[in-house]
């Protein structure tokens, strides 16, 4: 066991929320995202770098085997012509040179035999592919430098909308964005319909809209994306991890996450109490803060009344309105607009945690413990549903919160046959997702809406977009072309 002794230095390089309330067009996102997490930080700190080789006269070579002719090739040629890249030349063309060039970005896959060319040639090397493809010892376990592992007909339209910002001064919209997107086929493609999927079912007055969230969403620095989600009326309802609210928490109080130094191994990160979640770091105070917030918001609960994740947010919700008013947080925006928050896997989270060692205080006290009953947010859940003329669901990733909102026209139908309930069957009309796992792995998270059509959860003449990619890539471009719209 760790000694209590041992404190949490933070470390120096702290990570900002991306607020899209202060992004203008799609540069001022990029450049935001290099503050962010995962992919986000990906994409926004490559284009910095490639802005910055081309200010110093040092564009680079691009390696692309794609078509010239074809969106993305026609892309490449204007970056040429521009002089943010030296040229475009074939896998097999770069391979004939004997010389080392100085700067080289990769667009797209390629074999091992040409993956020993570069390591030989390439002085300095970015690469752009949704493979998880770079040279040998590159990447590290939570440090994943000079790549975008995205499909390029997505990332590359979004550098060049902001290298054009950096270097010429012409902005994009997140409107403008979704335009030229519609072009590019692929991913591309396939952002700018989830835009128009989304943008529709907001619209649509008569739909309700559940947003399920799964993943570190939060300390990939995305909570004040939700929050305007939530502000300005794009979501009536949450489903979601117990993780995702608890970090979400250490932001709401004003605490902050940090980017992970290589340097420091896990072991050292333990014995200094810095938890690591992929390329961030959560000192353990910020969670010792939540824990004690918790004990105190709950100081006078008698426990004769059960609770239920959903109430126990909106407690959470009201004590950050009233305590921390000054500060953007998800559970305060839910409380303040009234939009409940599930958390069907609560005791699978720190917040669990934090409530199991207050009860196990209670106990020893002779105090009565909190007590959850979790059909109460089934119940309210199905009541929202019955109430509902439209349903729409916009997913980030997958996983229990989805499947606990899509199980809903699930256990409306097994009522009707079992229970007789005679209950009016509902479908979602509208979904969005965004999640890079796809329905050959055979989960959830990647399964399909034509699946969720088999099940009765979605209706066949429904509008639905899918996107396979990494949420903190996309997702604040969706919600910023709402939010122009």
């Amino acid at each position: 066991m760790l000694s209590k002794e041992i404190k949490c230095k933070p470390p120096a390089d702290e990570l900002k929320l991306l607020d899209l309330k202060q992004c203008d067009s799609v540069g001022d996102i990029v450049l935001g995202m290099g503050h962010c997490s995962f992919g986000a930080r990906m994409l926004g700190e490559v284009t910095l770098k490639l802005s910055q080789w081309i200010q110093a006269n040092n564009p680079p070579v691009a390696v692309y085997d794609g078509r010239p002719d074809d969106p993305l090739g026609q892309l490449l040629t204007e970056m040429v012509k521009r002089q943010w890249f030296s040229q475009v030349v074939s896998q097999q063309y770069y391979a004939s040179q004997t010389t080392a060039q100085e700067t080289v970005m990769v667009i797209g896959a390629y074999s091992a035999s040409f993956e020993k060319v570069l390591a030989c040639q390439a002085k300095k090397c970015v690469f752009i592919n949704r493979l998880g493809l770079a040279l040998p010892g590159q990447l590290a376990d939570g440090y994943f430098p000079d790549v975008v592992f995205c499909d390029p007909t997505f990332a590359l339209p979004v550098m060049f909308a902001s290298l054009d910002e950096m270097l010429t001064g012409k902005a994009t919209t997140a409107s403008q964005l979704m335009q030229q997107l519609a072009h590019y086929g692929g991913l591309g493609t396939d952002v700018s319909r989830a835009a128009q999927t989304l943008l529709a079912m907001v619209n649509d007055d008569d739909c309700r809209v559940f947003l399920t969230l799964s993943g570190a969403m939060t300390i990939a620095k995305m909570g004040l994306v939700i929050c305007d989600m939530i502000d300005l009326g794009m979501v009536n309802a949450i489903c979601t991890t117990g993780a995702l609210m608890a970090h979400g928490l250490v932001e709401s109080v004003g605490l902050k996450h940090f980017k992970y130094n290589p340097k420091a191994n896990d072991a050292n990160l333990a014995q200094q109490k810095l938890n690591r979640v992929t390329d961030t770091l959560e000192p353990e105070t910020n969670l010792d803060h939540i824990g004690d917030i918790i004990t105190q918001l709950f100081e006078q609960y008698d426990g004769k009344d059960c609770l239920s994740p959903r109430l126990f947010c909106q407690k959470i919700g009201e004590y950050l309105a009233a305590h921390y008013p000054n500060e953007r947080g998800i559970l305060k925006s839910a409380y303040e607009q009234d939009i409940p928050v599930i958390i069907p896997a609560f005791h699978d989270s720190e917040l669990g945690n934090d409530i199991y060692l207050d009860n196990h205080g209670r106990k020893r006290s002779g105090r009565n413990p909190i007590t959850f009953d979790m059909e109460l947010d089934t119940t309210h859940l199905l009541e929202t549903v019955l109430q509902s003329s439209r349903l729409g669901i916009f997913t980030i990733g997958g996983g229990v919160p989805r499947n606990f909102t899509q199980n809903i026209p699930c256990l409306i139908d097994r009522m009707n046959e079992v229970a007789g309930a005679n209950l009016p069957s509902k479908q979602f009309s509208y979904g969005c997702r965004i999640c890079p796992d796809p329905m050959y792995y055979g989960h959830l998270s990647g399964c399909t809406y034509s699946e969720g059509m088999s099940w009765r959860k979605m209706d066949i003449h429904g509008h639905f977009s899918e996107v396979r990619a990494d949420a903190t890539q996309i997702w604040p471009f969706l919600v910023k072309f709402v939010m122009e719209a």
